[in-house]
């Protein structure tokens, strides 16, 4: 003969209460791990800037990136930058920049421009610029 279990229905023994409470436990401590790991992502935009941008000039990939409202000019300055010195204008965003993607950017240009600088032994960057805008 089979025993019959006598509880009401609902009511959980103490072994599925504890089970249920760390299942609980573990999605709190996920959420709040991801939380955590989110900010720290965001507080170190800049050194993730410099990083990328010194892996990119040691492969020989010069990159600005430029963000903001962007002059008339913006599209010639890309090109002659391009064309004269092989160095590429990504835009990673228009008026509306985030605190963390400004300080990656303007980190990674810092090196990226430098290096340029270095490589060409002139500025570059305010020829192309100069040219541009005349245009």
């Amino acid at each position: 003969m089979a025993l019959q279990d006598c509880r009401p229905e609902g009511v959980l023994t103490l072994g599925a209460s504890v089970s249920k409470h760390k299942k609980v436990t573990a999605v709190i401590a996920f959420i709040a791990l991801l939380g955590v790991l989110v900010e720290a992502w965001l507080a170190t935009a800049s050194m993730r800037g410099r990083m990328a941008a010194r892996f990119d000039v040691r492969r020989g990939h010069y990159i600005v990136l430029a963000y903001g409202l962007p002059p008339a000019w913006r599209s010639d300055y890309a090109r002659l930058l391009k064309e004269r010195y092989g160095i590429e204008v990504r835009t990673v965003a228009f008026c509306i920049v985030s605190e963390d993607l400004r300080s990656y950017a303007d980190s990674y240009d810092e090196v990226s421009v430098t290096a340029a600088n270095q490589k060409f032994e002139h500025d570059v960057f305010k020829e192309c610029a100069e040219a541009a805008s005349a245009r």
